[in-house]
């Protein structure tokens, strides 16, 4: 009986461990839209599979179809200031993006020019910290998580 215990714990650990994800919704005002509404849907929207090339184009939102997902899905309007919702990277092209993008169209806001600004691809290598990093195994002077990327815009 401790055996099967035991063999059942680690499968729900080994499965719990390895989780995948999509975000098919979009949650504003505390309320979650229909999925894939506000939301591109993804290529990985059945499978949960990784994007793991920090240099394909996919890197921007990993739409299932980049010509015509665009323009089918709607735009939500936002206020400035409301409120709305990595494994395996121990070697060079293991880091794993689960990644989604929403058409917000955000309003009322200032008039701040945010920078400095990025593309996608070309703002990582794969070799940046917070990429290329064995969660399983950190070195003994590790101080923290490093995100990759430009320093968010303040202003």
């Amino acid at each position: 009986m401790k055996t099967l215990i035991a063999f059942f714990a680690l499968i729900l650990t080994f499965n719990l461990g390895l989780a995948h994800y999509t975000i098919p919704d979009f949650i504003s005002g505390g309320s979650p839209s229909a999925d894939w509404k506000y939301i591109r849907e993804t290529a990985n929207y059945q499978s949960n599979g990784p994007l793991t090339d920090v240099t394909d184009p996919e890197i921007r939102c990993y739409e299932l179809d980049m010509q015509t997902t665009p323009a089918s899905t709607g735009t939500i309007t936002v206020s400035a200031g409301d409120t709305i919702a990595l494994h395996v990277a121990s070697s060079f092209g293991g880091a794993q993006f689960y990644l989604s993008c929403a058409q917000v169209d955000v309003v009322n806001g200032g008039s701040g020019n945010p920078g400095p600004l990025v593309s996608f691809p070309g703002v990582y290598t794969g070799y940046e910290p917070g990429i290329l990093i064995n969660i399983y195994d950190l070195p003994s002077n590790f101080t923290g998580y490093q995100s990759p990327g430009p320093a968010v815009w303040s202003g």
